[in-house]
């Protein structure tokens, strides 16, 4: 019987050459993934070809590129492998609203000795089941790792934007060592179930639950919590808040001010607990009419938040302001003003309980204040507890628990611009690269799953490929089919 790509073969060829292209290869990825480019199997590389001299353009970028024996993955000059980790903080993100680096990633290599260039088109998002997803054999600080299935980890940490202890940047080059080992550890920490969680409290190990959430469609990302209207710097007063937020200033040096000129550094933490946050901060404000301030998240790094808070260290806790006319232990009797506090932290609670894959929830309150109390737990009973000591008299302090975690998807077979739906726009890629790096079997890919979508249900409205390849085989030449090698 014959095949799709049978059919098409008699009638059409590509005239790659004369396309223009500026590079001899160009590859597609996603941002959160070590990229695998496998040269030594494309069809436009000759069998037995050797390589070298691999280097990725724009230094100062700083996107890592690991061959197969640096990674003790194979010999690099006989099977042309190496994976592409892109920099999220490099300075030419096309897209810097959205999370890791979005780009063209440029780079040149020999093959058989012929100066050859490569372009990898570094998409949204990372994957999160099979080829470009994170593995793991029990990788951790002194363990005998897998230096592949390290990179990779170190990729995804930083991607996610974990960061060593002192706020260094994670880098990625296979090697498991005390930076990993910090990044990893308040990652960790951060899926942890428990209060007072911290870096301490984890294995630092990568078994198959710390990858199961770092391939998860909703793994923790440590981000900054932004205040989209903040006071004037220099004027900022508890009695002048706006918005449905304020995050407290830190206080300035020399004076012990708090003017709103020196940035609250606990100002970091878990995408889940910060969207937590502002949804729980709007529905308290529609509720009160009264702005929530924060008092205080995690540092930059979590690590330095052990001084002032060591609990604040894994971005899963909170610190909400309270009106200072509640700063007592209670007298029996709910006042407006200790209503409002309570009528805040249902806000939270309830903003947790609604059905959000990316969203932590209130496991916790704690508070000095004994009529705060009572409300709160006379709404969700035992999420309130008092501490004697006096401490949380001037803010409740919110303890956050993760979400459930949704599995990791795979790349979508036909997908070849990882775009996430296979469609007509994957066949331009096909057609540009046949010979090259592709070849009929993935035309016949593309056909299979022509219209589908990655995490959906249902295939998209998209033309049939018969269409398209009508539309294609009118403009093509006829030339006898040949396989053009690059080298």
């Amino acid at each position: 019987m014959k095949t799709s790509w049978m059919i098409l073969r008699p009638l059409a060829c590509v005239l790659l050459a004369a396309q223009g292209y500026a590079a001899d290869f160009d590859f597609y990825g996603r941002s959160g993934d070590a990229i695998e480019i496998d040269l030594g199997s494309l069809p436009g590389v000759a069998p037995g070809a050797t390589f070298s001299d691999l280097v990725v353009l724009g230094r100062r970028e700083r996107h890592e590129a690991l061959t197969s024996s640096d990674l003790s993955q194979g010999d690099f000059a006989s099977d042309g492998r190496f994976w592409l980790a892109p920099n999220p903080d490099a300075s030419s993100d096309a897209d810097p609203a959205t999370r890791g680096y979005q780009g063209v990633v440029s780079g040149s290599l020999k093959i058989n000795g012929v100066a050859t260039t490569f372009e990898v088109n570094v998409r949204p998002g990372s994957t999160g089941a099979g080829a470009g997803s994170v593995g793991q054999s029990l990788e951790g600080l002194g363990r005998t790792n897998n230096p592949l299935y390290v990179a990779q980890q170190q990729q995804r940490l930083r991607y996610l934007g974990y960061v060593e202890d002192g706020g260094s940047a994670l880098g990625v080059d296979g090697v498991f060592d005390d930076g990993t080992d910090e990044a990893l550890r308040t990652f960790q920490a951060a899926f942890t179930a428990g209060v007072n969680t911290t870096q301490a409290n984890v294995d630092g190990i990568i078994g198959p639950n710390t990858a199961g959430w770092l391939n998860a469609v909703n793994a923790p990302a440590w981000v900054e919590l932004v205040d989209p209207d903040p006071q004037t710097p220099g004027s900022f007063s508890v009695a002048r808040m706006i918005g449905d937020f304020d995050i407290l200033p830190a206080r300035d040096p020399g004076t012990g001010v708090r003017s709103g000129l020196t940035p609250q550094s606990e100002r970091f933490g878990t995408d889940w607990a910060i969207d937590l946050f502002t949804a729980g901060a709007v529905a308290a404000k529609a509720d009160t009419g009264r702005t929530q301030l924060m008092n205080a998240m995690s540092t930059d790094d979590g690590y330095g938040s052990a001084g002032a808070h060591s609990t604040h260290r894994v971005g899963m806790d909170i610190d909400l302001h309270v009106d200072s006319s509640t700063w007592d232990y209670g007298n029996g009797v709910v006042d407006a003003e200790e209503q409002k506090v309570i009528d805040h932290a249902i806000a939270f609670i309830q903003a947790g309980r609604e059905r959000n894959d990316y969203r932590g929830s209130v496991s916790r309150i704690l508070t000095s204040n004994d009529d705060i109390l009572d409300g709160i737990n006379a709404f969700a009973p035992g999420t309130a507890v008092f501490d004697s000591s006096g401490v949380h008299l001037n803010h409740l302090h919110v303890d956050i628990y993760r979400p459930t975690r949704v599995a990791g998807l795979a790349s979508l077979a036909g997908d070849f611009n990882f775009d996430d739906v296979v469609d007509a726009a994957d066949f331009t890629v096909w057609r540009d690269g046949l010979g090259v790096i592709y070849d009929a079997s993935d035309y016949d890919l593309w056909v299979a799953n022509f219209g589908v979508a990655r995490g959906a249900s249902v295939a998209l409205a998209v033309p049939e490929p018969s269409a398209l390849v009508a539309a294609w085989t009118a403009t093509a030449c006829l030339l006898a089919t040949r396989r053009r090698t690059v080298c």
